[in-house]
């Protein structure tokens, strides 16, 4: 059998590391050769490997993960025999295991029941699937910045390996015709197997009772100096109650653990689902009592407590309100949970308000790991949670039953069902703008940026093309599809080549049936439909209603102001808004202003332009005489190219096309601007130069491209491109022009790319490991990438020199990386902390500051940490202003 060491492999994977060993094999990090991913790999040793008994056992651990597919359950990517070795290839998780976690103390009692919550969910999965995992045990939990996960199914079903346990609690083999035997961790087994009778679901949760009293008090439930006396403890005695350890848990809690650990299965919780929604009931308690506790010491917090109480009432109030004719609009303001940040700058669609009014859903970002996910807030409750299997997702629309959200991630159009479980692929879809879900369980979607759109069973299946673009009439995209209450009538939004409402876009209408659509109105705008008929949509970033007649299916009247408060408003066409059904109107206003400042390296803070503005990307020219940024225009809100004199200090703009002109970098000589575009529909790629109003397209399609940086002999452009999965990558593209050529795909997203100013390496940031870090990788590309940043990182930067790397860590800090290179292989030393600053969140993953040639000042684009997530507006009864 061969020795595993750095450097080895196993068939595809490169073994990068041990991380460790437990139970029944060694674990190593690994990279997968073919898709340049991190795994995990688990092996069986050397000194087990020849034993048949192991052997099978190990084989068995392949098949029992095989079956289970649930985002709280560690997942099995591949098995392989190699060269006398066994192995198991699983997803690499990023966090520690639980028992890690209580060395340090107990756990959080909104963790412990949110963790609990998921280990439950990832129980009854495995138990609906027949198997029973008899291990579980706070090793065998690893917490993610995701929650729980479940791992280490080593012992589940009925093996034909028994194990005892050993005086310190490991696990040992024993001959398979002893009597009697015991199998896994004894501190957490069950009456029943500590007797040698057959354990079941039940068993389970005797265990997960046990690890959930260890996880709320920091101490094992039965716990003594010797084996026999722990045995006895189990078979015979309770522990000591939670509330003698945990005075603050709740009644609730403390018989929910003590039912778990009945000595008799019977009297146990019979399914662990059962206990997933009673954990989630005592978490709501909790919170919500928590809120009402809290003494008003923030400005804010009285009113969040006012909206509470006001949201109890939000089942009825919709009908309460529509009886009073003189009653008035209700507002409150609801956002993301603290360390996530919600914004538009992220493009990952409108909110989400379901049917009956009760859920929004929307696309935030974590603030450690920079990833995107979906959030759900019922407005009966204090806060937002992810909804697990969403990561990556936008762009979520609601079934009409408001118990599933469609959504698109992954190249994928998916499901996902409030009440939990894994998220179901329908059909691909490779870069989703925008579906809607018909009570006949029919979605119709926009599957890409450009093109028309596509129909598919909710259920999933073969997705058939519905509208086709119109090229005499300057069709680029039919995009943002919203049903009408008979289910087979939709509006969609139809762009034009100009990408406004004064240049050919339009809100089109069209059936199932008939899909020759028909032109409804001008605007630019996504829309929605509410009782008792009414059309919402966007008009100058100003929020209109009219009225739509379901019969003629006509506008009628004229347009109403809901409110005179400014909407924010994404270039793709969408405002931050939707309306359900039953009339719950949600919104997002207001202007998103930021400060570009000077930053030294000792922390020192200096205004670079005097005015706030709507900043996006700055980057210093080449002589760093001049800052090139996005700034909206103020009518149209479209995007533009501006440079500002720093010793002049006047701005003078660049671009001035009605459409989008974003993600700028000006050529090494400082005559030319390489901008995107989005003026033919989707993002790309133009060369101007300074001094002349002439644009050359470098690269159109209808694939995305944004630009990213230019070598220094002026000669190549990075940009960043969507491929076939969705996900970000790198290309290399002749500035003189040519053929785009991939330097850097995968299933995962690589975005920020940047030259060293030799032209040698590229650094870029990469969420392959399950949150953003920082690479360097040769140029041109020899397969090797370089870890830079440890603790998450994005937004890299060189020095004028090339002995510094620079990026953007979560916390608001600039760090910097010696780098040394030797013999054409790059070193990167320590990272330390240049400074901390609160930037703007990075818009459509574009970096958001610059360093002067010499390394010593930043040119920063700010924006205070309280005004950096957006609330969400949230207003009942909004139509009683309207006139009568």
């Amino acid at each position: 059998m061969m020795d595993l060491t750095t450097g080895s492999r196993l068939g595809p994977y490169e073994i990068v590391s041990r991380i460790g060993a437990g139970g029944m094999g060694e674990v190593w990090r690994a990279r997968d050769t073919r898709l340049d991913r991190q795994v995990a790999i688990k092996v069986l040793p050397a000194a087990l490997a020849e034993n048949e008994q192991f052997r099978t056992r190990f084989e068995r651990e392949a098949r029992t993960i095989s079956q289970l597919n649930h985002p709280n359950i560690c997942t099995l990517y591949d098995v392989g025999h190699e060269n006398g070795v066994s192995y198991l290839v699983m997803e690499l998780l990023d966090g520690e295991s639980l028992a890690d976690r209580l060395a340090r103390g107990p756990v959080p009692l909104s963790d412990v029941l949110r963790y609990g919550a998921q280990i439950a969910a990832a129980l009854d999965r495995a138990h609906r699937a027949g198997i029973v995992h008899r291990d579980l045990k706070p090793g065998n939990v690893v917490i993610t910045k995701s929650g729980a996960k479940l791992l280490d199914f080593g012992l589940a079903k009925s093996l034909s390996v028994p194990l005892v346990v050993s005086s310190d609690g490991a696990t040992e083999q024993r001959s398979l015709t002893q009597e009697g035997t015991i199998l896994g961790t004894f501190q957490y087994m069950a009456p029943e197997q500590l007797e040698g009778q057959g354990a079941d679901a039940r068993s389970d949760i005797f265990a997960f009772g046990a690890l959930l009293y260890e996880t709320a008090t920091g101490k094992r439930a039965f716990d003594a100096r010797s084996r026999s006396s722990v045995i006895a403890a189990i078979v015979a005695s309770d522990p000591l109650p939670l509330s003698q350890l945990q005075p603050l848990a709740p009644t609730s809690l403390e018989q929910v653990i003590a039912k778990c650990l009945a000595k008799d299965p019977d009297d146990r919780w019979q399914c662990a689902a059962d206990l997933k929604w009673e954990l989630l009931r005592i978490h709501g308690e909790a919170s919500r009592s928590r809120a009402q506790s809290i003494p008003p010491r923030h400005s804010w917090l009285p009113w969040t407590i006012a909206a509470v109480a006001l949201l109890f009432g939000i089942l009825f109030a919709t009908v309460a309100v529509r009886r009073t004719s003189s009653a008035r609009p209700v507002r409150f303001n609801v956002g993301p949970p603290a360390g996530w940040t919600f914004s538009m700058d992220n493009s990952f669609g409108p909110i989400a308000v379901s049917p009956d009014g009760r859920y929004i859903a929307f696309t935030a970002r974590n603030d450690l790991s920079g990833g995107l996910q979906i959030l759900v807030r019922d407005l009966v409750a204090t806060q937002a949670s992810p909804l697990p299997g969403t990561e990556g997702g936008g762009f979520a629309f609601w079934s009409p039953d408001s118990r599933s959200i469609g959504f698109f991630a992954g190249g994928f159009l998916k499901r996902v069902e409030l009440g939990g479980g894994a998220p179901h692929a329908l059909c691909p879809a490779t870069f989703g703008r925008g579906g809607t879900w018909s009570q006949n369980d029919e979605i119709v979607f926009a599957p890409s940026p450009s093109g028309g759109l596509y129909r598919v069973s909710a259920n999933g299946g073969v997705p058939h093309q519905l509208t086709h673009l119109n090229a005499a009439r300057g069709e680029l995209t039919h995009r943002w599809p919203c049903f009408l209450p008979d289910g087979k009538h939709f509006l969609f939004l139809v762009r034009g080549r100009s990408s406004s409402e004064r240049h050919g876009d339009s809100v089109n209408i069209a059936s199932v049936d008939s899909p020759e659509p028909r032109l409804l109105l001008t605007v630019s705008s996504n829309v929605a439909y509410t009782e008792p008929g009414y059309l919402l949509y966007l008009r100058d970033q100003t929020l209109l209603a009219q009225r739509f007649s379901l019969q003629t299916l006509q506008l009628e009247g004229e347009p109403e102001v809901v409110t005179r408060e400014r909407m924010q408003y994404h270039p793709g066409g969408f405002g931050l808004f939707h309306c359900s059904r039953n009339g719950v109107l949600a919104y997002g206003s207001g202007a998103r202003m930021s400060t570009l400042q000077w930053l030294d390296r000792k922390g020192h803070v200096e205004g670079a332009i005097p005015t706030d503005a709507d900043y996006v990307a700055p980057r210093l020219s080449p002589d760093d005489q001049q800052i090139l940024y996005s700034l909206p225009d103020s009518t149209s809100g479209n995007r533009d190219q501006w440079l500002f004199d720093i010793q002049r200090r006047v701005s003078r703009r660049v671009t001035s096309d009605p459409s989008d002109d974003f993600q700028g970098t000006i050529t090494p000589d400082g005559k030319r601007l390489i901008f995107s575009s989005n003026r033919s529909g989707v993002p790309n790629i133009y060369i101007k130069p300074l001094d002349s109003p002439e644009e050359t397209l470098l690269l159109g399609g209808a694939t995305p491209s944004f630009v990213e940086s230019i070598s220094p002999d002026g000669r190549t452009l990075l940009f960043r491109t969507v491929g076939s999965s969705t996900q970000n990558d790198i290309y290399a593209i002749p500035v003189a022009g040519g053929q785009p050529v991939p330097l850097i795909a995968s299933p995962f997203n690589e975005i920020q790319p940047k030259f060293s100013p030799t032209g040698h390496w590229i650094a870029y940031s990469s969420d392959e490991s399950g949150r953003y870090e920082v690479y360097a990788t040769p140029y041109p590309s020899k397969g090797l990438h370089i870890q830079i940043s440890r603790d998450g990182g994005k937004q890299p930067a060189w020095s004028g020199d090339e002995k510094e790397l620079f990026y953007f860590a979560p916390g608001d800090r600039i760090m910097v990386v010696p780098i040394t290179e030797a013999a054409g292989v790059l070193k990167p030393g320590e990272a330390t902390l240049v400074a901390g600053i609160p930037m703007r969140p990075d818009h459509d993953d574009e970096r958001e500051y610059d360093v002067t040639r010499d390394g010593k000042r930043f040119i920063v684009n700010t924006l205070e940490r309280e005004r950096r997530s957006l609330p969400i507006t949230v207003v009942l009864n909004w139509q009683s202003d309207f006139r009568k």
